[in-house]
């Protein structure tokens, strides 16, 4: 899991879609036409030279950040929340 995605902000929009009786009928591909998802902060360097320098900010903001809250924000309801190993099914 990314470091962004164990802040508790992110995490809560799971919370915030599937266990509230308001959005969980209507966050789905039937009533949302589109999702905005922006960036409000400065992304600077700061100590992190030699990591951009590697990776790249595009693919630490657009790749790691951005589209795993997209992933949040779209994907289907879980079947359950009890987690299982990899590759076991039901």
């Amino acid at each position: 899991m990314d470091h962004y995605l164990g802040k508790e902000t992110a995490q809560n929009i799971i919370f915030l879609r599937f266990a509230n009786a308001v959005f969980e009928p209507v966050w789905n591909r039937h009533y949302v036409d589109n999702v905005q998802i922006s960036v409000l902060e400065e992304a600077t360097v700061g100590r992190r030279g030699p990591y951009y320098e590697q990776a790249g900010v595009f693919r630490d903001m657009f790749q790691n950040h951005l589209l795993q809250l997209l992933c949040l924000v779209a994907m289907e309801p879980p079947i359950s929340s009890t987690p299982r190993p990899c590759g076991m099914r039901r």
